[in-house]
C-alpha cells in the first residue's frame, strides 16, 4: 500500500472561501482597506474602485504556485531580465537601471573553466557521516548503507 507525501505535510491548509484560503483573503482585505482609507484622504472620489482593485491585486499576487507567491515571481524575472540587459547592452536604459541598483552581474557570466573544473585532487570527500536506506521504513533500523574512513575488520 503506498501513501502519497504532499510536500508540506507539517503545515495545516485551511480554505476559506472557493478554495483560496483564509490568510490570503484576509491579507486582500485588510490590504485593500489600507489603500482605501489612504485614497480616501486624498481622492475620496476614486477610493472605493481602487480599494477594490488593490484587493483583487493582493488576491492575484498572492497566489502561491510551485511554493512562490506571483509577486515573488515576477520580482525574479525582473531582476533577471534586468541583469540579462546590463550585460549585454550595458549603456541602455535598463543596463543603468540594473547597475545603478548595484545588481551582482557574476550571476550571469557563466564560465565554463569555473563550472566544469574537475575535483582537485587537494579535495578530500568524506562521505563517512551519512547514511543511505533502500526505503523510507528502514530509518529505524540501524542497516542502512553506510560510508566508512576504513575497511571493518
Amino acid at each position: 500500500m503506498a501513501a502519497e507525501f504532499k510536500s508540506h505535510v507539517l503545515r495545516r491548509d485551511e480554505k476559506g472561501f472557493f478554495g483560496i484560503p483564509f490568510k490570503r483573503l484576509l491579507l486582500a482585505g485588510v490590504g485593500g482597506g489600507l489603500t482605501y482609507t489612504v485614497f480616501n484622504l486624498a481622492f475620496p472620489s476614486w477610493s472605493i474602485p481602487v480599494g477594490v482593485a488593490a484587493a483583487v491585486c493582493f488576491l492575484i499576487l498572492t497566489g502561491a504556485r510551485s511554493g512562490l507567491p506571483l509577486w515573488q515571481r515576477v520580482m525574479y524575472r525582473v531582476r533577471g531580465s534586468l541583469l540579462l540587459a546590463a550585460t549585454q547592452y550595458p549603456n541602455s536604459l535598463s543596463g543603468k537601471l540594473a547597475l545603478s541598483l548595484e545588481l551582482p552581474l557574476d550571476l550571469v557570466r557563466l564560465e565554463g573553466t569555473r563550472v566544469f573544473a574537475p575535483v582537485s585532487a587537494d579535495a578530500e570527500i568524506d562521505l563517512s557521516e551519512w547514511v543511505t536506506f533502500s526505503r523510507a521504513g528502514e530509518v529505524d533500523r540501524d542497516d542502512g548503507l553506510v560510508f566508512v574512513e576504513s575497511p571493518l575488520r
